[in-house]
């Protein structure tokens, strides 16, 4: 079964400034095209209190005193250099709720603009920081307002005298992004910005589309459709366009169904898919998961006949093939496949959605499983991970993410289910019988983030994803994504599929005829040390605006490459 669609609609090439126009950070979220734009010059940080022994000991620790601190002292978290903006303050709940100083100084000065505690930020209490952008989650509490800051941030804290009682034990994570120099970033005065409200409605109305209704999407759909063993359902649209959402509907599928269907996804006519996942792992379902709304995926759509939805902007230049393939032996039947589009013209600075799913069967001295290990430019957007393994015990939950970005260290975590913003095992210890789901929750799903099963029993599983849309991870050579499986039990099972965007041809390539040579230098000397000048006719590599050395390293770093 094959539909094809040609939209006719010329290719724009003009690349779009990387520059904020005094952004407050809300655009990230609400800027439904922008997930996909490519993230030139912004670079991706997160200051822990993760253990610089390489230990286990994931709490207070900061960049000043150095060490594991156990007295009660005042302690400097991070110092970072701006423009940049917070997008992610989490600490567990048991933890928060003790009163931890949390002091931020802005661009150099003396007295803290935000001088509060993380029992009053994650409590909703503080300016106007308070739910949708606040959660409490499965044993974690995280703020998802955007501090901004123009030239520099310094955070602060007290530590807590440890002895007295293990709940002060300072574990926190923020995680942030830095911009080039230049970048139209204020700080933060403590006024609420107007684009705020656009935030917090996309969260409030998860499960709806991110950026509305499209008066001019088209959908092609396939309804009762029985894919045979081996066979496809397959659908193909010549572009420019935009895949907009993406919906499965399979209410009668067993899990050896959802397992078996695979999604497919190929641009531009090459033979490598992009996404080639399991319909069970891509959306999250099965195996007695919790139907759930995030916004960007999920499986309980507001329209219970569209199933399955996926809601994550897929741009494409020449075309995109979809496939629905049947790896079983046996039929599997299909409600719906539905997707929707728009024959639009495609920015250059674009990038494509990838998803990759990676398994593993934890072995002796296996420290990491890998989740996703590529080159190229892009920024990565989150994933779902899927863990199980035969003990009653929770210890597989003490490791830690770990992400290097152009071969650089620029995430380390203080456990995984508080990379999942959960805390506690997941408020199956130091339990809070405050939370909405209760102690002991089996599920708890949220816009951002949340687990769709856990249990400790005979075999113990956790089942959880977590969405970086604000809080992505740029790179512009290469990106690996771990996670520790070191305390986990020989034999267990470990499933991921991780969701990144990548620019699909060389950023150098200025002539647009799919290589990097001679012709391509030509356009960039024409721009040589021009400033101020947007994107400098595609020769501004690094996104600060001006066209100099660093944007020739750059250029000489992919001399003659191509498109793969």
């Amino acid at each position: 079964m094959k539909k094809t669609v040609f939209l006719s609609v010329v290719l724009i090439t003009a690349m779009s400034s990387q520059t904020l126009s005094q952004e407050p950070g809300y655009g990230a979220y609400t800027d439904w095209e922008g997930w996909a734009r490519l993230k030139l010059g912004v670079e991706a940080g997160l200051a822990s209190s993760y253990d610089r022994s390489g230990g286990n000991a994931d709490y207070s620790h900061y960049e000043y005193p150095p060490g594991l601190i156990i007295e009660d002292v005042n302690a400097i978290v991070k110092t970072i250099e701006g423009p940049g903006i917070i997008y992610r303050f989490w600490m567990p709940h048991v933890m928060a709720r003790r009163h931890f100083v949390v002091q931020m100084y802005f661009d150099g000065e003396e007295t803290p603009t935000i001088d509060t505690d993380s029992t009053t930020i994650m409590n909703g209490e503080f300016s106007y920081f308070y739910e949708p952008l606040i959660t409490t989650c499965a044993g974690g509490q995280v703020c998802y307002e955007p501090i901004p800051f123009a030239q520099s941030l310094r955070i602060e804290t007290r530590n807590k005298d440890i002895s007295s009682t293990w709940s002060n034990r300072h574990y926190y994570q923020y995680s942030y992004l830095t911009y080039p120099s230049g970048t139209a970033i204020y700080s933060y005065t403590g006024d609420c910005p107007d684009e705020r409200s656009d935030a917090a409605a996309l969260f409030e109305n998860v499960g709806e589309h991110p950026a509305g209704d499209s008066a001019t999407a088209q959908r092609i759909s396939i309804t009762d459709a029985l894919i045979l063993g081996g066979g496809s359902s397959t659908f193909e649209l010549s572009g420019p366009g935009l895949i907009r959402r993406m919906n499965i509907r399979m209410a009668d599928a067993n899990d050896s169904e959802l397992n078996g269907l695979r999604l497919g996804v190929f641009y531009d006519g090459r033979e490598t898919p992009a996404i080639d996942v399991s319909v069970a792992h891509f959306f999250g379902t099965g195996k007695e998961r919790a139907a759930y709304r995030s916004i960007p995926l999920g499986t309980d759509s507001n329209d219970p006949n569209d199933g399955f939805y996926c809601y994550w902007p897929m741009p494409f230049r020449q075309s995109v093939f979809v496939e629905l393939y049947n790896t079983t032996d046996e039929p599997i039947h299909i409600d719906l496949a539905k997707i929707e589009y728009e024959a639009k013209a495609i920015d250059k600075c674009m990038c494509y959605l990838h998803a990759v799913e990676n398994s593993c069967t934890k072995r002796s001295g296996q420290i990491y499983h890998t989740m996703l290990s590529t080159t190229g430019r892009g920024h990565y957007v989150g994933d779902l991970l899927y863990v199980q393994q035969d003990a009653n015990s929770f210890y597989m939950l003490e490791g830690d993410d770990v992400i290097y970005s152009d071969g650089e260290l620029v995430q380390n975590g203080t456990g995984l289910e508080d990379t999942y913003n959960g805390g506690a095992y997941y408020n199956w210890v130091a339990q809070q019988s405050d939370e909405p789901e209760g102690v002991c929750p089996q599920s708890a799903t949220r816009p951002l983030n949340g687990i769709l099963y856990v249990n400790k029993a005979e075999t113990s599983r956790a089942d959880q994803y977590r969405w970086r849309i604000a809080d992505c991870i740029p790179f512009s050579q290469s990106i690996e994504v771990n996670v520790e499986c070191r305390y986990a039990n020989n034999g267990s099972q470990w499933t991921s599929v991780a969701f990144w965007y990548q620019l699909p041809y060389p950023l150098e390539d200025l002539d647009d005829d799919n290589d990097v040579d001679m012709a391509d230098f030509a356009v960039f000397a024409s721009h040589w040390l021009e400033s101020q000048c947007g994107d400098c006719g595609g020769a501004d590599l690094t996104g600060d605006g001006n066209v100099g050395l660093d944007d020739l390293f750059e250029f000489a770093a992919n001399w003659l490459a191509g498109v793969e």
